[in-house]
């Protein structure tokens, strides 16, 4: 595995991320820790950064040319502020974005926004499986 300094800030790691995410072709999109049913995964992430004064998160985004790993760790310290720092992975590289400090609420609100992207992502996947399964389940015309 070769890693490889991208000299971006981690704000171009989300862009890349929210582009992959707003994709027609993804196939696949997982992310890690998986929230317990009915319980939103941002809510998860939240509260371990109020809890611990860290979070990282992990999502996966794979299409038919391409699937990357991303990761995203986010420290908070209550007298100092946060920091935001970040990586793809994709094939045998890894690509290491630089951080950036952030506040708490920036914090929240990026935590909404990628959820929601995230959700959109998950809801157009569930339409496709939907849509393919029914054309399946179709019987031929007489």
């Amino acid at each position: 595995m070769r890693i490889e300094r991208t000299g971006q800030p981690v704000s171009k790691l989300l862009q890349l991320l929210e582009e992959d995410l707003k994709r027609d072709d993804i196939i696949h999109a997982e992310r890690v820790p998986a929230p317990k049913p009915g319980e939103k995964y941002r809510e998860v992430v939240s509260r371990f950064l109020k809890e611990f004064g860290i979070a990282t998160v992990y999502i996966k985004v794979r299409s038919p040319v391409f699937e990357r790993r991303y990761v995203v760790s986010a420290k908070y310290d209550w007298a100092v502020g946060g920091v935001v720092e970040g990586w793809v992975v994709e094939g045998g590289v890894v690509k290491i974005y630089e951080p950036i400090a952030i506040s708490i609420s920036d914090m929240e609100k990026a935590l909404d926004y990628y959820g929601d992207a995230f959700w959109k992502a998950e809801e157009r996947l569930l339409s496709k499986k939907m849509a393919e399964a029914y054309t399946e389940e179709k019987p031929p015309a007489d």
